[in-house]
């Protein structure tokens, strides 16, 4: 937890809507990051109200956008908790069509808010013997999630500070993602969701190989 008592532990932050029914779902660690009650159900509405007024109108037209055109989609914005706290997330996903028709989005949320001093000063320090697959990372996030540069980079550094692992190697598990046949699909976008999510650790551990130093 950060001081303000939002998530930030490693749980998961993943989501899904299904379009026809409205119905969001979320993981336990993107409700603790909306600060949700207990029983308390995630909507588009709450996730509006949420929203720093000037991100709204943004968020929404690209929302909108997807609900009727399938692909990636990536958007960053502010959200106020229900205890007052800001928070700066990164939502990424794609929006996935059955017979040309838009079903369900889903995708996770990086919590971009607090600073990753250390985990800056050691991408720096690793970045001459790394430096091929952190910028192969980056662009294989740039090119499938539509972020720029260095919203590709908050995106390593924030799952490097969030699991605890070095950013380098964060980068590593993802170029190894992309050529392990595991991760095989007929959407480059689907590919590299589930590369991403696959470093979320699952009793303690993530479920993309180590790379060897």
């Amino acid at each position: 937890m950060t001081r303000d008592g939002a998530q930030s532990d490693g749980k998961a932050m993943s989501f899904e809507y299904e379009v026809e029914s409205g119905r969001w779902t979320w993981s336990q660690g993107l409700r603790e990051l909306h600060n949700l009650a207990p029983g308390e159900t995630p909507t588009t509405d709450l996730i509006l109200d949420r929203m720093v007024e000037k991100d709204r109108a943004v968020m929404l037209t690209r929302f909108r956008h997807h609900l009727d055109h399938a692909g990636p989609y990536s958007c960053v914005y502010s959200l106020v908790r229900s205890d007052g706290h800001v928070r700066r997330v990164i939502f990424v996903g794609e929006s996935e069509a059955v017979g040309g028709k838009v079903k369900r989005l889903p995708g996770f949320v990086v919590d971009l808010t607090e600073p990753i001093l250390e985990t800056a000063r050691a991408a720096v320090a690793a970045s001459a013997e790394h430096r091929a697959a952190i910028e192969q990372a980056k662009g294989a996030l740039m090119l499938t999630f539509g972020v720029e540069e260095d919203g590709a980079f908050e995106l390593l550094r924030a799952y490097s500070s969030r699991h605890n692992i070095k950013l380098a190697e964060v980068a590593h598990r993802i170029v190894a993602g992309l050529c392990d046949p595991a991760f095989s699909r007929d959407e480059p976008v689907r590919s590299l969701l589930d590369i991403v999510m696959a470093l979320e650790p699952r009793d303690g551990a993530s479920n993309l190989p180590v790379p060897r130093s």
